[in-house]
């Protein structure tokens, strides 16, 4: 099966990444990122909608933007994710997301 590589990148009018949850953590945070994936761990149970609700509500508050403009458009398992982020370029995103809390 071919590897696939994703890298936080350019979308039309914003950002899109992949994004590896951990449920039922401690504490909603960033743990780090690899080259093609950003590492999260939120407190949600471990069901879609729960993931899905709070990892869009974490992205939209870690960067400081409305969390309208965060969707999580594809990764109906739990734990993988595709998030897109209108309006911001992936720079910026980047180093948000990564900046200590």
């Amino acid at each position: 099966m071919p590897i696939h590589k994703f890298e936080i990148t350019n979308a039309e009018g914003g950002t899109a990444l992949l994004v590896q949850v951990t449920p039922k953590a401690r504490q909603n945070k960033i743990t780090g990122k690899d080259k093609d994936i950003v590492y999260v761990s939120l407190t949600s149970a471990a069901e879609q909608s729960a993931v899905d609700d709070d990892l869009q509500k974490f992205i939209a508050k870690k960067l400081g933007i409305n969390r309208g403009k965060v969707a999580v458009t594809s990764g109906k398992s739990v734990e993988k994710k595709i998030v897109i982020i209108m309006g911001l370029m992936p720079e910026v995103v980047e180093s948000k997301l990564l900046a200590s809390p």
